[in-house]
């Protein structure tokens, strides 16, 4: 019979994190990872070897420091020989299939290698896009979840249009512009996520999404990052096809459920953070817009503009982020094009390539958010209690949006007109309605409500969080019964 603290390794979890390689894919499943942790489960977390350099490079390249900062959470990497154009590269479609070539050989290599060092893998939780990876874990005999990044509401969507369950044609074969899904309030078109609009014909995140849904069978668990309070309707309509368990939002526990008050930050980042804390405690409550458009979203020179015209004419201070490669003109420094505009709001606005996101939206000077709402920004929103404008640019946005504005009234959204533009003149108006109308006050009250449910769903026995001790307690089941 083994020692004690044998038989404590041998029931103590081993779960293997794979996100696909992007900034918004990483961050709830890291998020995630660190609450597994929390709950005494050994977690590798996995990353390509290019990844992790950045990672440590926006940390000032402090390795130790970028350890310390993952409560334990153990790291490794695959795909050493990926080609330099699988960072380059802004299609996600070639980065996919770029990880593809190399990562199914090295992952599975990765796994054997963890398993014969004494910690065998219990479960494999894997980002959709990753489609290969259940069937790995089911050749190695490991149990595996299909997490889920976005909302369950566009998680239904998707799953209907995947099984060819939606009637989008009349009886005249007239594409309708209005869609009915079971659990999801009535949807327009326009409201669909971009790649299954009609207009979007062709779009390359179509096969790519569809393609994430080929393999859900194979999972033992869907887990998604979203919480019972807010999409109710959305996962429960999904009990009898393939059902969801939210484990949600999986934002720094610092800045919602208190947990772990030393979580104040993702701790990934791919671009290095500028120190805004200082600049924001110069400023009065709620007086900040904040704006940013996500790690993934192009903007063109125009459209940038506008929102620039549109924030200098507010009067209001504004904290922006504009990564270096957020417009779509390529050799061309978005900061030069706003060299005049940086010049005369210097002292009304900073501008920075990337911030600690959470920690901004909860600094008490910020009062709202320009966001294009990805999911990570609108949970992160959400949770923060602040009301938004959105400008959606593509993928699950537009359907954000519509539940921004129209089902948690939290927001505004702005539609491009024109030449495909929002104007400043929108910009101007949407920021003097949340910040200084009654429709503002209302929306900052809904968004505060929101926060103390999303709290409610972390804190203990709350949703989410008995949700991730039922997955927890389930995987020690089935190593119990190997």
């Amino acid at each position: 019979m083994g020692s004690l603290d044998e038989q404590e390794r041998i029931k103590q979890p081993h779960v293997v994190v794979f996100p696909f390689p992007i900034q918004g894919h990483i961050n709830p499943l890291m998020e995630f990872a660190k609450r597994l942790v929390c709950r005494n489960v050994h977690v590798t977390f996995i990353t390509t070897q290019k990844i992790r350099e950045k990672m440590i490079q926006a940390q000032d390249g402090v390795a130790a420091h970028v350890t310390s900062a993952f409560h334990d959470i153990r790291f490794e990497t695959i795909s050493d020989d990926l080609s330099p154009d699988f960072e380059e590269t802004k299609d996600i479609g070639m980065k996919l299939d770029l990880l593809n070539k190399v990562g199914v050989l090295t992952f599975e290599r990765l796994i054997q290698r963890l398993n014969s060092q004494g910690h065998t893998v219990s479960c494999i939780v894997y980002d959709p896009p990753l489609n290969w990876v259940p069937h790995i874990a089911n050749k190695l005999d490991i149990p595996s979840a299909f997490f889920w990044t976005q909302s369950c509401a566009v998680y239904s969507i998707c799953y209907h249009f995947y099984q060819g369950m939606v009637n989008e044609k009349d009886e005249t074969e007239n594409v309708m512009d209005v869609i009915a899904i079971p659990g999801l309030p009535q949807l327009c078109q326009s409201d669909l996520p971009s790649f299954l609009q009609p207009s979007n014909t062709g779009d390359p995140l179509l096969p790519l999404v569809m393609n994430t849904f080929s393999t859900i069978s194979q999972a033992t668990w869907v887990l998604g990052n979203s919480f019972d309070e807010l999409e109710m309707r959305e996962f429960q309509s999904m009990d009898s096809l393939i059902p969801i368990r939210t484990v949600g939002p999986l934002v720094p526990s610092a800045f919602l459920d208190g947990n772990n008050p030393q979580d104040q930050d993702v701790g990934i980042h791919l671009w290095k953070a500028t120190n805004c804390i200082d600049w924001l405690n110069k400023k009065a409550a709620s007086t900040v817009v904040y704006v940013s458009f996500g790690s993934l979203a192009i903007l063109s020179n125009e459209q940038i503009k506008e929102i620039a015209l549109g924030l200098k004419a507010s009067r209001h201070s504004f904290l922006w982020v504009i990564r270096p490669d957020l417009n779509k003109e390529e050799n061309n420094n978005v900061h030069d094009s706003l060299k005049d505009f940086l010049e005369e709001t210097i002292d009304q606005g900073l501008v920075v390539s990337w911030c600690p996101q959470m920690a901004v939206l909860n600094h008490p000077s910020v009062g709202m958010f320009f966001t294009h709402c990805g999911w990570n920004s609108t949970l992160e929103s959400l949770s923060s209690g602040l009301p938004v404008v959105t400008i959606s640019q593509c993928s699950d946005q537009t359907t954000n949006s519509k539940y921004i504005e129209e089902v948690w009234k939290t927001g505004i959204r702005l539609n491009k007109i024109g030449k495909g533009l929002v104007g400043r003149d929108d910009v101007e108006k949407s920021i003097w309605t949340v910040m200084e109308s009654e429709e503002g006050v209302e929306l900052k009250k809904n968004a505060l409500q929101w926060k103390i449910l999303a709290k409610k769903a972390m804190v203990k026995d709350g949703s989410s969080d008995k949700n991730i001790d039922y997955f927890i307690d389930e995987v020690i089941a089935r190593m119990v019964g190997t």
